[in-house]
């Protein structure tokens, strides 16, 4: 498939729903690196330098790369220098756990983390109860950007935010599809193969795109040396699959908490795309739109929420602190 011409879309649209999301798990879960086990016992991975040189270094060593990467790139913007940092991370995480090791990594890369919470516990603090009494049961919609995360908690008077049941780790539904389609067809697994998931992520974009520009069908090849297979991608049946992926998310989520949804109290809505009429209308489907709280908008709610809990940081601590939303360690594969 040839790309497209340029299109105006900005990525918050039903075609692309999932595609920042479906990026960011291909990274987190396809390793691209070659492993080698040195006479020390640890692993190592081989990065490539470019002319054909690579160098040879340990979880630990790409973690730290990373994140100054991520220092860097901020400081670069903001002309400010990083020194301690307040990391929003996604609920799925164990907080005590990854603030631990990110610590670690944080000295490494000669920072600090200061203080960590989870991305549905700071965008549930930005409303009041709407009831005083009894326990609070908030759903935490998400969605926009590279996050898709739908969370289950529960306030009790004077206890907090408890994160009963969190979903992030979902996708893109389109890639999931075409990369199922593979094994059936070719009778090979090649979901392990982070090159392989890599072209079919970009047809999968290609395919969106142009049914952007306003196809109805486009053609969609997978490709591997010595074979080919073609499939007719419908506009109409991708976004259907995109709303599907939004329905499924939720039963899961109010599934693992072990939670009706007539149970729920409040749906907080968080992220640009939860203003699109369509995702809204999923949300109609499970919810009361009376529990909908949206008085702030959601594509404003995490940054306002984040600013307000970092002033407090900054207040308290009385120091400088800088925020990292979404921190990303890396490649969970490694």
């Amino acid at each position: 498939m040839e790309p497209p011409a340029r299109t105006s879309c900005s990525g918050n649209c039903l075609v692309h729903l999932h595609s920042a999301a479906g990026e960011a798990w291909l990274q987190w879960h396809s390793c691209p690196f070659q492993q080698h086990v040195g006479r020390d016992g640890i692993t190592r991975y081989r990065i490539p330098t470019g002319n054909n040189d690579a160098t040879f270094l340990s979880a630990k060593e790409i973690y730290t790369s990373h994140f100054q990467s991520q220092i860097a790139a901020y400081e670069s913007l903001y002309g400010q220098r990083v020194q301690n940092i307040a990391a929003v991370i996604p609920a799925c995480i164990n907080p005590r756990k990854y603030q631990s090791k990110l610590s670690t990594i944080a000295a490494a890369a000669g920072v600090r983390i200061v203080q960590s919470i989870q991305r549905s516990v700071l965008a549930a603090s930005a409303y009041r109860p709407l009831s005083t009494s009894g326990r609070r049961t908030v759903l935490v919609f998400e969605l926009g950007g590279r996050f898709l995360e739908i969370s289950l908690l529960t306030e009790d008077r004077g206890r907090g935010l408890n994160i009963m049941a969190a979903v992030s780790d979902l996708g893109c539904p389109l890639l999931n599809h075409m990369v199922s389609e593979v094994p059936w067809i070719y009778n090979g697994d090649l979901e392990c193969d982070a090159a392989f998931l890599s072209y079919m992520q970009t047809e999968c974009e290609r395919a969106k795109d142009a049914l952007c520009l306003g196809l109805a069908t486009v053609e969609f090849k997978i490709e591997i040396p010595g074979k080919e297979t073609r499939k007719s991608i419908d506009r109409k049946w991708l976004v259907q699959m995109n709303l599907n992926h939004l329905r499924s998310g939720i039963m899961r989520c109010l599934t693992e908490a072990g939670v009706r949804k007539e149970d729920v109290d409040e749906v907080v809505l968080a992220g640009p795309s939860s203003n699109i009429p369509e995702v809204r209308g999923v949300l109609l489907e499970f919810f009361q739109e009376t529990k909908f709280r949206c008085s702030i908008d959601p594509a404003s709610l995490m940054f306002l929420s984040s600013q307000s809990w970092s002033n407090n940081i900054c207040s308290t601590l009385n120091i400088p602190v800088t925020i990292f939303e979404g921190l990303n360690l890396g490649l969970q594969a490694l």
